[in-house]
């Protein structure tokens, strides 16, 4: 897929949050991010030209959306639902899922203003069991924590869980996204080893433009070993 004819995805790791999750995955060799988007995690990738990684990692990918998924030829068009590996085949896990914030709103755009969503970055409606298009709340809930399961499964004993999460601003009251989904791996069994704050620009548009959060967050956990 050329640049002309990719489509671009509204939510891209930026090259300090992977700094911190290349920190955090250690020695992991064998990696996933089962919500890959256009394969941002693969600049970790020994084989694509990526430098300085004494480790030699491996980067893989899992993206509900075929548009995002073809651009990044170790993307796999899957469901993070639904991973097409065992029981136990990566050293790590490092994903940010959607933060349940405006970003999943269904506005498509056409009125030109300058807000910004995976509905419209994608030009259609999203998968019905992309998260991408669930605000924050039960089923947005619901869908994370069958996800974390499946990725948990696929972690090796001992294995690492990095988590890249940003809390937002709803109605005047942060959202605690970010220790919701650290919780909910907690539940599984994993253990909190490190939480590194990350500040970020964000976007300037929207109800809540002067209210954002203005750190990003990056977890590392770790699947006890048997």
């Amino acid at each position: 897929m050329t640049e002309e004819t990719a489509i671009r995805h509204p939510a891209t790791f930026s090259p300090e949050i992977l700094d911190v999750i290349d920190e955090l995955l250690g020695d992991a060799r064998w990696v996933l991010d089962p919500f890959a988007g256009i394969g941002g995690i693969h600049e970790l990738c020994e084989d694509l030209g990526a430098v300085g990684h004494q480790y030699g990692r491996y980067t893989f990918g899992v993206e509900i959306e075929k548009e995002w998924a073809d651009q990044h030829i170790r993307t796999v068009h899957g469901s993070a639902l639904a991973l097409p590996w065992g029981a136990s085949a990566f050293d790590a896990i490092a994903t940010s899922p959607t933060y349940g914030n405006r970003m999943a709103d269904s506005y498509d755009g056409r009125d030109g203003s300058a807000r910004s969503t995976y509905r419209i970055a994608l030009g259609e409606p999203l998968n019905p069991e992309n998260s991408g298009r669930m605000q924050w709340g039960k089923k947005y809930r619901a869908l994370h924590r069958k996800a974390w399961a499946e990725a948990v499964r696929v972690l090796k004993p001992g294995g690492r869980f990095v988590l890249n999460c940003k809390d937002h601003v709803r109605k005047g009251e942060v959202q605690r996204v970010t220790d919701w989904h650290a919780g909910a791996l907690r539940d599984l069994g994993l253990k909190t080893e490190a939480w590194r704050c990350v500040e970020t620009k964000g976007y300037g548009y929207g109800a809540n433009a002067a209210a954002r959060v203005g750190a990003e967050d990056v977890v590392l956990l770790r699947k006890p070993k048997r």
